[in-house]
């Protein structure tokens, strides 16, 4: 029989745990008997480890308590703090907005303006191309030359290409301010057609996290009775006992 745990030792309380711990690891459970001996030994160990649970209810409720009131503390001062933020990252919000909406107006002007470049310097690669084969081919025809006939023809065959024309950006650089492209995924995702991309394996199985609280509840509701796709149900058996 277990000691009255009320009044056993913290000591006593780890001393009868080690013990009844051995005798459970030394049971064989082979016959009714046995069987009867292990629930009975069973019931025991449950009221041991009430007595365990009793016994440190109280100093884990005071350090409970003292951590409630650290963390009252500390959630105190985090939100003086972010009262005394709030007002600037209102306002660095505003800045950053604005550089971002200017930085994107300026990178469309210098867009427009390269391309605008661009397509002069193929305009006038073409026209020195097209002079110069014409030049060419007015030669052949005056000497009769059929080798540089063919070679102002070949010009014309090829592809005019201007060398690419590159505008520097206008934004101004500023120590310590910096620009950076941040990719992330829109939270709308639709779930179905990623399931089928993860399926077809166009998609990594990592996208996917399944949804186990659900799952499981799913689970106890049809008693694992109605089969999922890509889910095994199991029954685990629960053995329960009262002091």
């Amino acid at each position: 029989m277990i000691q009255d745990l009320s009044v056993i030792s913290k000591d006593s309380l780890a001393t009868e745990a080690v013990t009844w711990a051995s005798r459970a690891k030394g049971l064989a459970i082979i016959d009714a008997e046995s069987c009867t001996n292990a629930s009975q030994l069973l019931k025991s160990i449950k009221a041991l480890r009430h007595g365990i649970q009793t016994w440190f209810a109280p100093h884990i409720d005071a350090a409970m308590e003292t951590k409630r009131r650290a963390e009252a503390s500390r959630k105190g001062l985090v939100d003086e703090k972010d009262r005394m933020e709030a007002p600037l990252v209102d306002a660095e919000g505003i800045l950053k907005r604005g550089l971002l909406a200017y930085e994107e107006q300026q990178e469309q002007i210098r867009y427009e303006q390269e391309q605008a470049l661009q397509a002069e310097a193929q305009r006038r690669a073409e026209a020195v191309t097209l002079a110069a084969a014409a030049a060419m081919e007015l030669q052949a025809n005056a000497t009769g030359d059929a080798v540089l006939k063919q070679e102002a023809a070949d010009i014309l065959d090829q592809p005019i290409e201007a060398l690419a024309v590159s505008v520097a950006s206008a934004m101004p650089k500023v120590s310590g301010v910096s620009y950076r492209d941040n990719f992330k995924a829109h939270p709308d995702v639709d779930v179905k057609a990623l399931a089928r991309a993860v399926a077809d394996g166009a998609a990594p199985v990592t996208f996917l996290m399944p949804n186990m609280t659900a799952i499981n509840q799913f689970a106890r509701a049809t008693q694992g009775a109605q089969p999922v796709a890509g889910v095994k149900f199991v029954n685990e058996r629960i053995v329960a006992a009262r002091a």
